[in-house]
């Protein structure tokens, strides 16, 4: 069986969560948003169960060593890893003095210091301060899209907002001083993804479109979308999958997932790979990677790592998101879903070869 640690914080109102810099942002159910400082938590989780709860948020929070402290790596190298959970109330360092009113909140993204949040209403843009502080007014928030928004995704300086029928929204220079500029495609969107000098869109779940995309390089080596179409009539490069599958793009490569496991089909070669093997049998709904190469799946009964033949179940029950961050340094093997009563982080670690 896969190790893992896990720590659940007891926030009874907790709807989505994303890990940025040194924060972790918590989405509530009433629209609030609350900000907790990752090396606070730390302390608590110490206070809580002293070295291994220093050891837990060095696997949580701290791959590579980033944003720990000495005594969470020393405790780290003496931890004996296998199973470990912890639970506690987390004290925010911040709650948001704004209420973002919508009837369903569905998606949440911290990007270039700026949060994004996809709700029944539109999309919405809300600053980060200089440190990543929340903002003081509510005139800050700001509405880009107003139609409803199903998802959103991030890379290459873009934004991309899944608007279902409506369409898919792209706001490029979203990291510049100047104003972001919007390209509409008139596509059915339920989720996208941009990277690796692609825009690829699902208009459903068990189907991926690649877009036509320009990406620019500055002198620094920074590559930025610049542009994005919608592809021709007779796409190409679109393709609808096997019936009750699931996909996503990821780091250049698609990992399509079904009730038995999880393949990955090579960006250029076409190659199909077996990642995993399932042993729930349950439909998929959601996939995801981690940045130590595991797979993450959702089914209605469970959320399930998986590396090869080796796996663990993290959470028994139905989840109200789920999310890793496969792109960050820091957070790569972090996995935070939102379940009955508070939030869940957990981390996985396949047995070493």
């Amino acid at each position: 069986m896969m190790r893992h640690v896990s720590a659940f914080f007891n926030e009874p109102n907790a709807l989505d969560v994303f890990a940025y810099r040194g924060f972790l942002f918590v989405l509530t159910f009433n629209g609030r948003i609350l900000q907790y400082d990752v090396a606070e938590l730390a302390r608590q989780m110490q206070s809580e169960a002293e070295e291994s709860g220093l050891a837990i948020a060095y696997g949580l929070f701290s791959s590579k060593g980033i944003g720990a402290w000495p005594e969470m790596k020393t405790a780290w190298q003496s931890f004996h890893l296998s199973e470990q959970r912890l639970k506690i109330t987390p004290i925010p360092m911040a709650r948001s003095r704004f209420v973002i009113e919508a009837s369903a909140h569905l998606d949440m993204r911290v990007f270039y210091n700026q949060m994004f949040l996809a709700t029944d209403t539109g999309t919405i843009r809300i600053p980060l301060g200089p440190r990543g502080t929340l903002p003081e007014d509510r005139e800050d928030i700001e509405l880009l899209v107003d139609k409803p928004t199903e998802s959103l995704s991030t890379g290459l300086g873009a934004v991309g907002a899944s608007l279902g029928d409506e369409g898919l929204a792209v706001f490029t220079n979203v990291g510049s001083k100047g104003k972001s500029s919007l390209i509409r495609l008139d596509i059915r969107s339920l989720r996208s993804s941009i990277g690796w000098g692609n825009t690829v869109n699902h208009p459903t779940h068990d189907s991926y479109e690649v877009l036509p995309s320009e990406v620019a390089e500055s002198k620094s080596g920074r590559r930025t979308l610049v542009g994005v179409r919608a592809p021709a009539e007779v796409a190409t490069d679109s393709e609808t999958l096997d019936e009750d599958s699931y996909a996503v793009w990821e780091s250049g490569r698609l990992l399509v997932g079904n009730m038995s496991g999880v393949d990955s089909h090579g960006r250029f070669t076409g190659r199909r790979r077996s990642l995993t093997y399932s042993s729930d049998g349950s439909p998929l709904l959601w996939l995801g990677a981690t940045g130590n190469r595991c797979i993450v799946t959702e089914t209605p009964t469970r959320v399930e790592v998986m590396r090869g033949e080796e796996s663990t179940v993290l959470f028994e029950g139905p989840t109200a998101s789920i999310r890793t961050f496969p792109s960050s340094q820091r957070y790569r093997r972090l996995i935070a879903s939102t379940v009955e009563g508070g939030f869940l982080l957990s981390a996985a670690f396949p047995t070493p070869a």
